[in-house]
Formats: structure tokens, sequence, C-alpha cells
């Protein structure tokens, strides 16, 4: 099943697909119960039926093997493993082939729904919820059906997991900015958001982090309601910098309303994101983004933003 992961909706109306999967999972009573998950389609390359697996030593946790799809080897993750440390293993399971960050992972589910389109306002953030407020949950969002509730996966999380050395080019990191520059930004990933505040502050800057862009969003117009001037603004914040994926409102969604406004156009906004690709970098151009790269790119952030502060 190919997916097309370039999916055709327009920059800046805070709609996304995903591809919910199931996940089976033995309870305390023996009986087997479904657990719903869900991907966004941008991450997805295709779906197929299980592969033959070629079992190799010292492979991370949770990689039951690799196996050859058109010339590349790729690493199947047992997500009932990784999540439940349950080894759901059937004739009929199938592999969803993601790519994200530039690396393409295999993760074995035991079957795929459909694919809902919705908007990232119908995704709560799991931090409300106990079982989830936790920086190392796997879980970033809640969208609430009325039959059950699919969890959205922070599957940049899972692959620096099982292979911390995959998950971000961390070079380049040793530039001080003169002055004391103010950074907002906006990240659902707490792993994510920690290493961007990390390499901030190492670099000098003031931060002001948000779990997603609607609270973002919220600050800024606080900021901007309380100035007058471009000068004035700039003494509070002087870059943005986003995520695309994130509940309540998506980072093209907050790109779009920071350059819609007189006051905060004028402030330079860095998209980073795992999804960012040739593919899609007109999106952000097209709701005004100044910079845009992708998460492995970690090493190029503080340049990047050197530059557009330069």
């Amino acid at each position: 099943m190919a997916v097309d992961s370039n999916i055709l909706l327009e920059s800046g109306t805070n709609e996304l697909e995903i591809v919910e999967f199931i996940i089976k999972v033995k309870s305390n009573n023996g009986s087997v119960e479904n657990h719903y998950f869900g991907i966004n389609v941008a991450k997805v390359r295709e779906i197929i039926r299980m592969p033959g697996l070629t079992q190799l030593p010292n492979l991370p946790k949770s990689v039951i093997g690799v196996f050859n799809l058109r010339d590349t080897i790729i690493p199947a993750l047992n997500l009932a493993d990784y999540l439940y440390k349950y080894n759901s293993n059937h004739k009929n399971q199938k592999m969803i082939i993601a790519e994200f960050n530039k690396i393409k992972s295999g993760f074995i589910v035991d079957d795929v729904n459909r694919i809902h389109r919705i908007s990232w306002s119908q995704i709560e953030s799991p931090e409300a919820l106990q079982e989830f407020n936790s920086d190392d949950s796997t879980v970033v969002g809640i969208i609430k059906l009325e039959d059950r509730n699919i969890l959205m996966l922070d599957v940049e999380k899972i692959i620096a997991d099982i292979d911390p050395s995959s998950a971000m080019d961390r070079t380049k990191i040793n530039i001080k900015m003169t002055g004391k520059p103010i950074a907002v930004t906006a990240e659902d990933s707490a792993t994510i958001r920690k290493m961007i505040s990390d390499r901030l502050n190492m670099a000098g800057f003031e931060i002001h982090s948000f779990n997603d862009g609607f609270e973002a969003w919220q600050f800024l117009q606080e900021i901007a309601n309380s100035v007058k001037t471009v000068e004035e603004l700039k003494t509070k914040v002087n870059v943005i910098i986003t995520d695309i994926e994130m509940p309540q409102m998506d980072g093209y969604s907050l790109t779009k309303q920071v350059k819609s406004h007189p006051l905060l156009s004028k402030i330079p906004v860095l998209i980073f994101s795992s999804i960012v690709s040739q593919e899609i970098l007109h999106k952000g151009k097209s709701v005004g983004a100044d910079a845009q790269l992708t998460k492995p790119q970690i090493g190029e952030l503080l340049e990047t933003v050197r530059n557009l502060l330069a």
C-alpha cells in the first residue's frame, strides 16, 4: 500500500492526515486488547506485508532484524515489544515504512485501520493526563474519537532510544551570541525541546519554551500587545523556532499567524522539524518562514539563528 506522504493540504490550515494502526496486547485476564496509535502521513512512505527479516547480532532493543526494500537495508522495530514488552507475533502483521530525519525505519504493527484527516486542534496534549505527563513518555498527542482514543507517537524519541547515534548531528554548537538574545520555541517532544534549549542556553540565549504552537502564539500575542514599536518588540523576542507537528496549532499555522501580524512579522521564524524535506519546503515558504531545517541538523541550528539575527 503506497501512501502519498506529500499530502495536498494548504499550508497554514492547521490540518494533517494520520495513519491509524493497531497494536494487539494481551491483558492481565488473558484477553487480547486493541491499542490504537497514529503517525503523520507525512512520515509514512508505504505500508507493506511483513517481509522476511535477517537477524543480526547486537541489534538495539526491540529491533528484531533488518530487511531489504528496493536495495535499502531497513531496521524492523517491533512496536508491541518496545511499548509494552509484549511479543505480538502473527502472520498477518504489517510493516509501516517511515522516513523522517533522513532515516528510514520499519515499524511492525498488527493492523492498519485507515487514514484520518483532522485538525491539529483536535489533538490534545498528553500532559493533562498523569500517565503521560513525563519526559519519558512516547505519546505526544491524543485524538479522542467516539469509540476510542488514538495516541500519536513520538517516533523521533523511539528512534533516538533504540539508536542514540542516529538522533541528531551534535556538531557546530560552540557559537556564542553577543548580548542576550531571546528565543521563543514551540516543540511538543520533551526530548527535542530539551535538546534545543540546551544548545540555545550554551549560546547565551534567554528562552521561552512551549509545548505547542497555540501556547506559543498566545504568548507572542501578549508580547505584541504590550509594545508599540518593532524596536520595543525586539527587547522581548528576537527569533521564533517552531516544530511543524504539534497539538492544537501546528508550526505552519503558527508561522502564518506571526507573519500576518503587523509587529510580529518582523521577527524571524525558523521551522525545525523532522518532516522538512526538499519536497515540502514550499509549504514553509508559502507561510513566510525565514528558514527551515530538518532535525538531524541540530548542529546548524545556532548558525542559522545567528544568520537570521544578523
